[in-house]
């Protein structure tokens, strides 16, 4: 069961201006030096550097090409209207989930309906936690992070680091064959191992907290998700990107989304500052208590999940 977002009226302006997000684009894609167009793949035959430990080389800043919304995964044509209203700007017009082929999260009855309550609540929820975790200074989480903002990555025989340019997050991705974290230790990021699979970097992220959403208006997930990744290096400034998830406890199957990135080759180029600071009053401005809607109850039942999670 999946959720048709097409024609809601959704209020995010103050959101938007509070986080300093930039919904259609990553900053760094618009001035960091590189352009919206989609690299080439490489011709065949083309070897990709290595690492002195052999290693793909896949070292460098890197920005998202797709032009891929960070407000709704689902993105119908409702959310590209409200997009062009709130930013004044074009619409995003990529669209991540390539499976299934509706576009949408496959999630189950009881799933679609606390989706669609957080989605109602968005507008102005009832309290903060109905509110997009990330309004609140909390972490993207695994694979919304990587829709979010430009990366750099940097390499070592027995890791592959990420650091994100927004809210100075980062990755550490061991390759080393060490095992998962205990699954009692659940983190807003996840639990990242990685391996190499020929040109493709190849991450198993597990041990997710149930707090993060994978977009702005809701869409969530249990402490079972499990998030497959795919980093594959197909040219000399390209990397496709596929991120397979799975979480038995909402959604009815997996799902996967898709993006592609380009490198950021101006040498001058640094990440932006990009910080979360205690204080911001920007969740003052999203809470309206009292509001009520036709699922509001449903926000206080528990998730069948959670006993099975732990």
């Amino acid at each position: 069961m999946s959720i048709d977002l097409r024609g809601s009226r959704v209020w995010m302006t103050a959101l938007l201006a509070a986080i300093g997000i930039a919904s259609t684009v990553p900053v760094t894609a618009q001035e960091g030096g590189g352009d919206r167009r989609l690299p080439p793949v490489a011709k065949p035959g083309w070897v990709p550097l290595r690492m002195p430990d052999g290693q793909i080389n896949i070292q460098g800043y890197w920005n998202q090409r797709n032009n891929v919304t960070t407000y709704s995964l689902q993105d119908g044509e409702g959310d590209r209207a409200e997009h062009v209203r709130i930013t004044g700007g074009r619409a995003a017009t990529g669209r991540p989930i390539v499976d299934p082929p509706s576009g949408r999260i496959p999630y189950q009855q009881w799933s679609a309906t606390k989706a669609k309550f957080l989605f109602d609540q968005h507008q102005g929820a009832e309290r903060p936690e109905n509110l997009d975790p990330v309004a609140r200074g909390f972490m993207e989480g695994t694979p919304r992070i990587n829709l979010q903002t430009g990366f750099q990555i940097l390499q070592t025989p027995d890791q592959v680091t990420f650091l994100y340019e927004y809210g100075h997050h980062f990755r550490v991705v061991p390759i080393d064959n060490r095992p998962h974290l205990d699954g009692d230790i659940l983190l807003w990021m996840g639990d990242s191992r990685g391996h190499w699979a020929g040109n493709t970097l190849v991450i198993d992220v597990t041990n997710h907290n149930d707090q993060s959403w994978f977009d702005q208006v809701g869409s969530f997930h249990s402490t079972a998700l499990r998030v497959i990744e795919r980093w594959t290096i197909v040219g000399p400034d390209r990397i496709d990107y596929e991120a397979v998830i799975n979480d038995p406890h909402v959604f009815t199957q997996s799902w996967k989304i898709q993006m592609n990135y380009g490198r950021n080759a101006d040498p001058t180029y640094e990440q932006m500052e990009s910080a979360i600071w205690e204080g911001n009053r920007a969740v003052e401005l999203m809470v309206r208590p009292g509001i009520t809607t036709s699922t509001a109850q449903t926000s206080d039942r528990p998730d069948p999940s959670e006993k099975a999670a732990r």
